[in-house]
């Protein structure tokens, strides 16, 4: 039986595209809860859905009032949206901090979605300004909101106390753009794919570029940063913490290793998520 090369050609890129999807499915599918504010918190304290524009940009999250003075930045991952923190949002664990805010990165959620800003340095810019002026605030990372959260800690540490990376995607040499990624370009990804997941691909793949730009500035952190890895990360290498101990200043610098974890550490073990917030309380 004779097969053309034609067919052998298509069908190798539907099985290239099954594997692609395979792959990608735990990121566009993670295990938080969706659904409106009615859902997601059906008795109160509710959350309020804001939007303000900072520099060009609108951007939209979710604030959750609280009895302290000291609030909580909690940046996504990609993809992803501000319910990836619904759980934080009303935690009474965390009550008694101040204003707890779950942001839509630029180009997710209501925050422009498609426009996404690959340059990690300009996008922290525009999330800072989040913070109060005057105020100092834990600021909370997933995955690529980890560098995210970095260069904020960096960058503006006079309203920084403190920082959690959770499972943070930052060590340049492990973040190089992978098969997928690149697959992702073709013709047959754009007509299958997600939208959310092209859009997190534009900044994937420009990412270890972006890593090699904060890893010239880790010398300059000022401020705690507690950096939470669970060691069965299929995503973002377990090697993290070690080349982050080997950059970070260590008087800032405390690492928690998870053994049993892997990327969905914060929503698998919140508990060790919450600890490490209460322990940057600023008081």
């Amino acid at each position: 039986m004779h097969v053309s090369s034609s067919w052998f050609c298509a069908m190798k890129d539907i099985l290239w595209m099954s594997l692609l999807g395979l792959l990608l499915a735990a990121c566009s599918n993670p295990p938080y809860p969706r659904g409106g504010i009615a859902e997601l918190y059906p008795q109160p304290p509710r959350p309020e859905l804001r939007t303000a524009k900072l520099a060009d940009r609108s951007i939209s999250f979710a604030e959750m009032a609280g009895s302290g003075s000291t609030p909580i930045l909690f940046v996504h991952g990609s993809p992803g949206d501000w319910k990836a923190w619904a759980r934080y949002l009303d935690s009474p664990a965390l009550a008694d901090f101040g204003p707890r805010v779950a942001v839509d990165r630029p180009g997710y959620g209501g925050s422009g979605a498609g426009s996404v800003m690959p340059d990690l340095r300009a996008q922290a810019q525009v999330l800072a300004q989040l913070i109060p002026d005057g105020s100092k605030a834990v600021l909370v990372g997933h995955s690529l909101g980890g560098p995210l959260i970095a260069w904020m800690t960096i960058d503006h540490p006079e309203k920084v106390c403190g920082a959690v990376m959770v499972a943070g995607s930052v060590a340049p040499d492990l973040e190089a753009p992978r098969w997928y990624n690149r697959f992702a370009q073709t013709w047959l990804a754009r007509v299958t794919l997600p939208a959310e997941m092209l859009w997190s691909n534009e900044e994937i793949l420009p990412l270890q570029q972006q890593l090699r730009r904060l890893d010239q500035q880790w010398p300059q952190l000022q401020r705690p940063l507690i950096a939470i890895q669970g060691e069965k990360d299929e995503l973002v290498d377990p090697r993290t913490v070690d080349y982050l101990e080997s950059r970070a200043p260590k008087q800032w610098l405390r690492i928690i290793r998870v053994a049993d974890q892997g990327h969905f550490v914060l929503w698998e073990r919140p508990q060790i998520v919450t600890d490490a917030i209460r322990s940057l309380h600023c008081s």
